[in-house]
């Protein structure tokens, strides 16, 4: 019988790995900034269920006396806050913790649940983190701010209601304290934390060099909220999406912006999830599907408040497996994994004090791989003005 060989013969660990900060700057090429991050997290919230998204430019300075780590103190200054009313299950947890490992991934009724586009936050900040449930999470793909991390584990979780995390370090988790979050019981909701990298941050980032002020986001907010309707209008289940200012010294945030569905009805509800239904289906051909909804948009100024009602009426349907398309998503989805629907939805502005504004929206939704990133919805819109 052969003698095993000595252990000291395996000297060194070695294999392929992957440079996760390069592989970040390799996502934020892909994606423009601007508004894309804000949708991308509204998108993510959509495919969790969620019915309201919260954004929140906060502007406040947070402790430095009890933080994790010395070097976290230069990330308790401003932040945007992006609250949504969904938990994370175990899934999501796994599929945010890494890029391009998305659970979205054969599920054609989902375009972005923490598939490769949620890494676009790293447009404007080093050091996300979040809370869910009992969770919070820091990721920190530099490894240098956080305390103990590797390249193959660059972030922390913890259970914050049973360790004693909180009460060590209060200044590390005071700023979660929003949004119904008292970080004291488990969050029914998620709520995330993107601290801005400020030009002495961005001149040593291995990320992005790019820094972000509060009127970055101040601007990023009244793009988002001139594209409002048509953002909100073929989600499966947002039905609102607000927009915060918190002010220093001040005990709360201060809505500036909203825009949602109003008289939200059964009915109503039945015919904007009809993708979720069906995809969970055969391709079977539908009839069309039409109905009508009204949004209300609101801007708050001075105490006073705009506020103005836009009217859409909405056709959907989904091609049958025997069209052309049917066919190309069925053989695509046999032969190469790429999981297509067939789906189209047009919207027509019928408002009286509108412009007679139609947007045209081809949905194919795909969850593929290209290299190493997944594909996620393509969303093609045609506005025609009359």
């Amino acid at each position: 019988m052969a003698t095993p060989a000595p252990d000291s013969i395996f000297l060194e660990d070695f294999g392929q790995t992957v440079d996760l900060t390069r592989r970040i700057r390799e996502v934020l090429l892909n994606y423009p900034e601007g508004t894309t991050v804000l949708k991308e997290l509204i998108q993510n919230a959509d495919d969790a269920g969620a019915t309201t998204v919260s954004l929140c430019l906060d502007l406040r300075s947070h402790g430095r006396d009890s933080l994790l780590s010395d070097s976290l103190s230069q990330w308790q200054g401003p932040a945007l806050l992006a609250y949504n009313n969904a938990v994370f299950s175990e899934e999501d947890f796994v599929s945010i913790s890494k890029i391009g490992g998305s659970s979205k991934h054969g599920q054609a009724s989902k375009t972005g649940r923490f598939g490769v586009g949620f890494n676009s936050v790293y447009h404007l900040t080093d050091l996300p983190s979040f809370v869910s449930g009992k969770y919070v999470v820091l990721f920190d793909p530099q490894g240098v701010y956080l305390p103990r991390v590797s390249a193959a584990n660059p972030g922390k979780r913890i259970d914050f209601t049973s360790s004693s995390a909180l009460s060590f370090y209060k200044d590390q988790f005071f700023p979660f304290c929003a949004f119904g979050c008292d970080m004291q019981s488990p969050f029914a909701g998620t709520l995330f934390r993107f601290p801005l990298r400020n030009v002495d941050q961005a001149a040593k980032s291995k990320l992005s060099r790019q820094a972000y002020s509060p009127e970055d986001i101040s601007s990023m907010f009244a793009q988002l909220f001139e594209e409002g309707i048509l953002t909100l209008l073929f989600l499966k289940s947002v039905l609102c999406i607000e927009m915060y200012v918190w002010d220093a010294g001040k005990p709360g945030p201060k809505k500036i912006h909203s825009y949602s569905v109003s008289s939200v009805t059964d009915d109503m509800v039945w015919h904007r999830q009809a993708l979720l239904r069906l995809s969970k289906c055969s391709n079977t051909p539908t009839e069309l599907d039409a109905f009508p909804l009204e949004f209300v948009s609101e801007t708050v100024s001075g105490g006073e408040t705009d506020r103005q009602t836009e009217r859409f009426y909405v056709v959907q349907t989904m091609a049958s497996a025997s069209s052309r398309i049917g066919s190309f998503a069925t053989t695509a989805s046999k032969e190469h994994d790429i999981h297509l629907m067939p789906w189209a939805s047009v919207a027509a502005c019928i408002s009286d004090n509108s412009p007679n504004v139609i947007n045209l929206q081809y949905l194919i939704l795909m969850s593929f791989t290209f290299g190493s990133a997944p594909m996620s919805m393509y969303l093609v819109n045609f506005y025609l003005l009359s």
